[in-house]
């Protein structure tokens, strides 16, 4: 079966999309040619999949400029309610990529069997769209976050409503939806017909078990504890910050010999509470963004990762950072919401807080931080979570349960 993938990001981009959505086509091991935005040339390198283009039959890098940049775009941004919201601010890279797309599918020496969306950005499903009426292709398209009801998309009513009719005629049109999540295909699919939610399938990101390097701990070492990746938006270490304090005021000894690393971007304002300002010198450090294989190297190399999340009553986000902690195999603590992420930490066997919650939060902490002292006082180096659990998001094992629904196309197309 050969696929045409659209992706506007794909390695050697290293933002989070490219790197999973990169890792799914790598690992599918099949003929795949692919239609993306201009390959960038990062200052970090190309440290994630750097044979990834010997993989496709072909890549269509297809540039695009938006219209409006610096200051003038957020002027836009602030006074166009459609302005890089409907669905994002790659709507004018769809017909300029149609276009490429039509012109290379035109020499006849590449027919592709199946068509293939991955948003964010949402624009690539517009694209899908345009190919599916074009050549009339079985179509998956594959969301890693909800669209119309993703909850940071919720501004404002007039980009509201036309994500929700774009959303819409895309989720009619595909033949297979996929999401990372069954709590994103409740939300999603509720609004559609039942007919519509059974083209729906859950495949989560994977993650690369060969990736992470060997570098054992010092078991003389302090205790140490890291998040990585970037808080934005209500994405806040807060939660923690109070947390830390109330321990702090109660049991001061509980964090003897624990040092925690905030791995990425922490915004200014974030660092201004009462809560931060109590906290000793040396107990939280913010370090600078890494790239993604020196992440990794990081997560092996910790006692203790978090997963921290906006306060909600539900969160349907899997981040694909959390996926990567699997491959890590090193305890986990979630300062999460009900939803995606608390049910796959608790499922591995770690603990789970509330981040409304700062008392449940200490308590938890602190009988995690009990839990990580036993594992290292045992001598134990063996890789954390249920086995069964970490193996089913392997990149192997997602890639298998991909092609199984690349699969269900070849039947549908066969039966009709």
């Amino acid at each position: 079966m050969k696929l045409l993938a659209v992706s506007y990001v794909l390695p050697p981009n290293l933002y989070s999309q490219a790197i999973q959505i990169g890792r799914l086509l790598y690992h599918a091991r099949l003929p795949i040619a692919a239609v993306t935005g201009q390959v960038e040339a990062l200052a970090n390198g190309l440290d994630a999949y750097p044979d990834f283009d010997s993989r496709l039959l072909f890549r269509l890098p297809v540039a695009y400029r938006a219209p409006l940049s610096g200051l003038w775009h957020r002027i836009a941004a602030n006074l166009l309610p459609l302005y890089a919201r409907a669905p994002d601010e790659f709507l004018g890279w769809v017909p300029l990529a149609e276009r490429v797309v039509v012109e290379r599918l035109a020499q006849g020496d590449f027919a592709a069997d199946a068509l293939l969306s991955f948003g964010e950005p949402m624009s690539d499903h517009l694209l899908g769209l345009r190919l599916k009426r074009r050549y009339g292709l079985p179509w998956v398209a594959h969301f890693s976050d909800p669209w119309a009801d993703n909850p940071f998309r919720r501004r404002f009513f007039l980009a509201n409503i036309r994500n929700r009719q774009l959303e819409r005629e895309v989720v009619a049109a595909a033949d297979r939806i996929i999401f990372t999540s069954q709590e994103t295909v409740d939300l999603v699919m509720a609004k559609y017909p039942a007919a519509w939610r059974e083209k729906a399938r859950v495949l989560p990101h994977g993650f690369e078990p060969g990736a992470y390097g060997d570098s054992p701990r010092d078991p003389d070492a302090p205790l140490l504890i890291r998040y990585l990746g970037n808080f934005y938006g209500h994405r806040s270490p807060q939660p923690l910050f109070e947390a830390l304090a109330a321990i702090l005021r109660e049991r001061p000894d509980e964090l003897c010999g624990v040092r925690i690393e905030l791995v990425g971007g922490v915004p200014p304002r974030m660092l201004t509470s009462a809560a931060y300002r109590s906290l000793p010198d040396g107990l939280v450090t913010v370090v600078p963004t890494v790239d993604y294989s020196a992440s990794l190297a990081l997560m092996k190399q910790s006692d203790l990762l978090l997963v921290i999340d906006a306060p909600d009553d539900l969160s349907v986000f899997l981040p694909g950072k959390l996926v990567d902690y699997l491959g890590a195999g090193v305890p986990i603590f979630g300062i999460v919401p009900p939803g995606a992420s608390a049910q796959l930490i608790s499922k591995l066997g770690g603990a789970v807080a509330n981040p409304r919650r700062p008392a449940e939060i200490a308590e938890s902490l602190q009988q995690v931080l009990q839990t990580i002292r036993e594992r290292r006082a045992a001598g134990i180096t063996s890789a954390w979570g249920d086995p069964q659990v970490r193996a089913a998001y392997s990149a192997d094992a997602v890639a298998e349960r991909f092609r199984s629904i690349l699969g269900e196309l070849a039947g549908s197309a066969a039966d009709g």
